[in-house]
This record gives C-alpha cells, sequence and structure tokens, in this order.
C-alpha cells in the first residue's frame, strides 16, 4: 500500500468541491451548493469524507449573509494535511523546495553537487537530498503527497524518462522506474521550462490565466540556455515528442560578453573592482551589481534582453499569450530585463489590441524550477478528471 493512500480521492464531486475550497479560501456548505447545483445533503457528505481525510478544516460559523437567516460553517484547505517536494537539477546543483497543500513555501535549499557520473549517481544524490529536507523540516513521512523533478532537456513526462539532457551523457533514461523502487509516493518526471510555468500557474503570475509561456533563462560564465513552457487552455503543452519549446537556443555565455565589456568596467560604479578579476564575475556579481545602478552591467542585461526578445518574437506572434514570464536568476532584475525585451518585442510584431502584451519577471527566481516541479504533484491531486481519462496518478 503507497504511502498516502488514504487520501485518494476518486470522486469527481470531491475533487470539485475540494477545488473550490481552495479558490475560495474559505467558502460555506450552501455557497458550494449554489455554485455546483448539488443538493444540501450531498455537499454535508462530501465536505464529511474530505474533513475525515483531514483535507479540509471547519472554522466555525460565519457571518449571516443580508437576508439573515442561520450562521454557517465556513470550511478552508487544510495546508498542513499533506506536503510536496520539488527538485530543480542542473550540472553541478540541485534546488530543493517543499509546499504545502495550498503552495506555501516550508523550506528551500541549493545543494551544490558534483557532476553526476551516470544515472545511478543521480538517483542517489536526489534520495540523499530528498532525505536531508525531510529531516531538517521534520515532516512526517507518511504526509508526503509526491515529489516532481525538473530537468533540462526532453522529457517524456508520461514514462518518466529523460530523452536527453546535459545533465547525464547517457539517452533514453527511465528515471521514474529507478525511483519508484526508492520512494512510495508518486513522482513525476518533468522538462524545467515546463516545470517553471507550472510555478507561474499555481503560485505566481499567471494565476488565473489560461494561456501564457514562461521563459526560462539560464546564462553563467561559460552557460547560455534558454527554454519555453506553455500553457495552454490551463494545460502544460508537451507537443506531439514532448519537444514543445526545445528551441536549442543558445543564448551568449557570460565570458563571451564580459571580453567585449571589459574594456568599459574602468567607467563601472560596481564592476571597475573586477577589471583584473574578470575571472571572479559570475551572474550572481553582475545581477547585484545591475540592481545598485552599475551602468555597465545594467548594459549587458540590456543586450541579453534584446537578444532574449529577437529569440521569442515569432514564437510569442504565433501564440499571442496573455502574459510572458521571464524565470531564472536573472528575474530579480525585475524591469532592468523586461524593458529590453519588451521594446525588441514591441518594435517587431504587429500589435492589434489595445493594451501591450505584459511582461513579467517571475516572484520566486531560481526556485521557479523547483517550485514547479512541486506544483507538478498538486496539479496531479487536484486535478479534475474527464469522464473519458483513463490514466490517473494514484495518491
Amino acid at each position: 500500500m503507497r504511502t498516502g493512500d488514504y487520501r485518494l480521492i476518486k470522486s469527481i464531486n470531491d475533487r470539485l468541491v475540494l477545488n473550490l475550497i481552495r479558490e475560495h479560501g474559505k467558502i460555506s456548505g450552501a455557497e458550494l451548493a449554489n455554485i455546483t447545483g448539488m443538493r444540501p445533503s450531498t455537499i454535508s457528505s462530501i465536505l464529511k469524507n474530505l474533513q475525515d481525510k483531514s483535507l479540509i478544516l471547519n472554522l466555525g460559523k460565519g457571518e449571516s449573509t443580508e437576508r439573515g437567516g442561520k450562521r454557517p460553517y465556513l470550511w478552508k484547505l487544510n495546508e498542513k494535511s499533506a506536503y510536496v517536494v520539488g527538485l530543480d537539477v542542473e550540472i553541478g546543483q540541485i534546488s530543493a523546495v517543499i509546499l504545502d497543500m495550498a503552495g506555501g513555501i516550508v523550506t528551500k535549499k541549493l545543494f551544490q553537487q558534483n557532476l553526476f557520473r551516470d544515472h545511478r549517481d543521480l538517483i542517489r544524490q536526489i534520495v540523499q537530498i530528498f532525505e536531508e529536507i525531510l529531516n531538517h523540516t521534520r515532516i512526517d513521512p507518511t504526509k508526503i503527497l509526491g515529489m516532481g523533478i525538473a530537468v533540462a532537456g526532453v522529457v517524456k513526462s508520461d514514462i518518466g524518462t529523460i530523452v536527453s539532457t546535459d545533465v547525464l551523457t547517457q539517452l533514453n533514461v527511465p528515471v521514474l522506474s529507478h525511483l519508484e523502487k526508492k520512494f512510495t509516493f508518486p513522482v513525476i518526471i518533468e522538462n524545467n521550462a515546463n516545470a517553471a510555468a507550472l510555478c507561474e500557474k499555481w503560485v505566481g503570475s499567471a494565476k488565473g490565466l489560461k494561456n501564457f509561456m514562461t521563459i526560462l533563462i539560464e546564462v553563467n560564465k561559460n552557460v547560455g540556455g534558454m527554454g519555453i513552457g506553455f500553457v495552454i487552455n490551463e494545460e502544460l503543452y508537451h507537443g506531439a515528442d514532448f519537444c514543445s519549446g526545445e528551441l536549442n537556443i543558445q543564448l551568449p555565455t557570460l565570458d563571451n560578453k564580459l571580453s567585449t565589456l571589459r574594456n568599459r568596467f574602468g567607467e563601472a560604479k560596481i564592476l571597475k573592482q573586477y577589471t583584473g578579476n574578470l575571472e571572479k564575475v559570475d551572474i550572481s556579481v553582475m545581477i547585484n551589481a545591475a540592481q545598485k545602478g552599475d551602468e555597465i552591467a545594467q548594459l549587458y542585461f540590456s543586450i541579453l534582453g534584446h537578444f532574449i526578445g529577437k529569440t521569442i518574437s515569432q514564437v510569442v506572434a504565433a501564440m499571442n499569450p496573455e502574459l510572458v514570464v521571464l524565470a531564472g536568476d536573472i528575474a530579480e532584475l525585475n524591469d532592468v530585463i523586461t524593458d529590453p525585451v519588451q521594446r525588441y518585442i514591441k518594435m517587431e510584431i504587429l500589435n492589434i489590441k489595445p493594451d501591450p502584451l505584459k511582461i513579467v519577471t517571475s516572484m520566486h527566481g531560481r526556485y521557479s524550477v523547483a517550485m514547479g516541479a512541486a506544483a507538478l504533484i498538486l496539479n496531479e491531486f487536484f486535478k479534475i478528471p474527464a469522464i473519458t481519462e483513463t490514466r490517473e496518478i494514484q495518491f
């Protein structure tokens, strides 16, 4: 028997009511009956079932309606009834988070790792990190609802296979089948840009939106990459072969651009101290300098933003999203990075809408992918299955 099976919700009506409670924050049985069209007796039965599973809490009586009458009992999601784990696996590091049932951050931590020798080494380090963060939080292991793991590259999330990634030299690695032998709860493997998109849907700037895209940008001394996560009609879009958003775009590395800007470090406010020590300049140094008004650092991000805007402009035109979210470390820069991206896209795309495209940065910075990985589990748990749907992860 899997850990967490007592929380299994088979009824579509139960899922519907639980989602309404989650979305409203607090709500009465009468309001639930009015919204769903179910009989009050049916709602009462569902509420009792959800309360027995510790998924919801009774807040006591609320205020009477304008028409008077009995004060209704109010219900809310029990955030502490279960927890989800998210890991963002990158070259040399793993970001880890634990979220509660409402998407609140319980803990987050960055683990510096050696390069993974093979998939067995990756599995071993995932298990080790999970045990470490669980011991740190002292969460009851039986309350872990599941774990999401995000990696860069092509990931067949339906079967949990990493087709190709820079993290591993091997191809077509069935990571899920190995992890299922280590954990008693569900595990989902996903592409990192898709995970970042799911973060925005659940706990970020895109809550309540149906169509948006997330641009995950990874830039450092020898790294320059970008992936796109699409949410269409409130669902992650993977494409026919799980390659959606994999444009294989190489952004200029930090070292590449520093070689052309180094002659101007002498006039910089912050970066001038690194004139003879370029090897000490990484992306965090550049972000810090730009935030403190260093004009050369801001020039670098203006150039980078222009390149990003040029790269994604036609994709934006084709999708016509409600929102574009920039994720990754550079999200800490806010308008320093969004402004140049916005300017280029505005210049390239015919805008027939009265309002310009909204471009924002992720509020969760470097942890947006890990939080999205954790949200993979929440997304499956709260999902209301279609009548014809046959596949469902069992909790």
